[in-house]
């Protein structure tokens, strides 16, 4: 299990990037809709669940290892 801090919770641009990078790898969202609010947001995936949580501060990613490196090597392709 890995977590990785993203970035700050009023960076906009990297919240969209996440979001779109989650659903190139085929997460499934489980919320009512696909605004990532303050809170715990999971998603799910073949190989395993992937948590993002939003608070006043930051958001962080947490998963599977590779999951998590997955996700991370689309947001750093992204920039």
């Amino acid at each position: 299990m890995k977590r990785v801090d993203i970035c700050a919770s009023d960076d906009h641009d990297t919240i969209a990037r996440l979001v779109a990078a989650v659903h190139t790898l085929g997460g499934e969202w489980e919320g009512e809709d696909e605004s990532l609010g303050v809170g715990l947001h999971p998603f799910q995936f073949p190989d395993g669940e992937l948590s993002v949580f939003v608070d006043a501060w930051v958001v962080d990613v947490a998963g599977p290892d590779e999951l998590v490196d997955r996700l991370l090597a689309i947001l750093a392709d992204s920039d």
